[in-house]
């Protein structure tokens, strides 16, 4: 039995907060007072979470052992995935600059300061074989924030959005 990603949002709430009530959920999830209801009378239904009455106005709900469990599972199974998703970008990376490589490039100069910007420094400075020369520049791009991608050659420079890259590539989707 798998949770959804809200239900999975308000038990790490209820994990991460002491006292919460479901307003405070609702907020901090940005799930509707109602939804974040109906959710909890599921998870309470599933065994995820119980609820403790402590006063007239006050509950307090509660992780159970199961829902514990699957907040880790449905962690680690996040992390996995996250790491499998850096892999596959660093290594589509690897193969567009091996390439442009075998086409003349010499340096390389990555502009963007966000974690894509992260991830082809990684990805340059990671170079399976020759190493490549580059450089980084951690200001934002005029072009809209974009992580953009400087390749010279020993007669001409031009330059690449990296996402277009990743888009044209099958990796992500626009």
């Amino acid at each position: 039995m798998d949770i959804s990603e809200k239900e999975f949002a308000v038990i790490r709430e209820i994990h991460n907060n002491h006292l919460p009530d479901q307003r405070t959920i609702a907020i901090r999830t940005g799930i509707s007072l109602g939804l974040t209801n109906l959710i909890i009378k599921r998870l309470i239904k599933k065994g995820y979470i119980k609820a403790k009455q402590l006063d007239r106005k006050k509950i307090q709900y509660l992780l159970t052992p199961k829902g514990f469990s699957e907040k880790a599972k449905k962690s680690y199974n996040f992390t996995v995935k996250t790491i499998g998703t850096f892999t596959a970008i660093r290594e589509k990376l690897q193969q567009f600059i091996t390439e442009e490589c075998q086409k003349g490039a010499v340096e390389f100069a990555v502009s963007g300061s966000g974690e894509l910007a992260d991830i082809v420094e990684f990805a340059l400075k990671n170079m399976p074989g020759q190493p490549v020369k580059f450089s980084r520049s951690s200001r934002e791009p005029i072009d809209g924030g974009k992580t953009l991608l400087s390749v010279s050659t020993a007669d001409k420079s031009y330059i690449v959005d990296i996402m277009d890259r990743l888009v044209d590539s099958g990796l992500f989707y626009q």
